[in-house]
């Protein structure tokens, strides 16, 4: 089962492309198991991580090197904090395995959720409900 700080790889749906209509992401991407909650636990939230640079005005965390090599991607990377895909698990179709491919340290789960709390409380993160 996958928990807080996990990545896997799941087909994740971009915001623009929701907008355009499209109901599964375009490829399998790496992605951050940042919060799961006690009240409903089958609901996970995912955040991409991406390898091209942030759009202008894009929030993103650069990945460290040593984050990197934990979770199996090259630097450079980032990770996307200003969307996410809700997910329930028991919906899982578009992860490629629910068995993590690496975990991000506390110390950069730490900073993941402290920059998502600040962006959510200027109403900055768009989300995209995976049903």
């Amino acid at each position: 089962m996958l928990k807080h700080g996990d990545v896997a790889e799941f087909h994740y749906l971009w915001h623009r492309e929701a907008q355009k209509g499209e109901e599964s992401g375009r490829k399998p991407r790496p992605v951050c198991i940042v919060i799961k909650t006690s009240g409903n636990p089958d609901v996970v939230f995912l955040f991409p991580f991406t390898s091209r640079p942030p759009l202008d005005g894009q929030l993103a965390l650069t990945v460290p090197e040593i984050e990197c090599r934990r979770i199996g991607l090259k630097p450079p990377c980032w990770i996307i904090l200003d969307e996410f895909n809700r997910v329930e698990m028991d919906k899982d179709y578009d992860f490629v395995s629910t068995k993590p491919i690496g975990s991000v340290s506390a110390a950069f789960l730490r900073e993941i959720a402290t920059t998502i709390k600040q962006a959510a409380g200027a109403s900055a993160i768009k989300a995209v409900k995976r049903t």
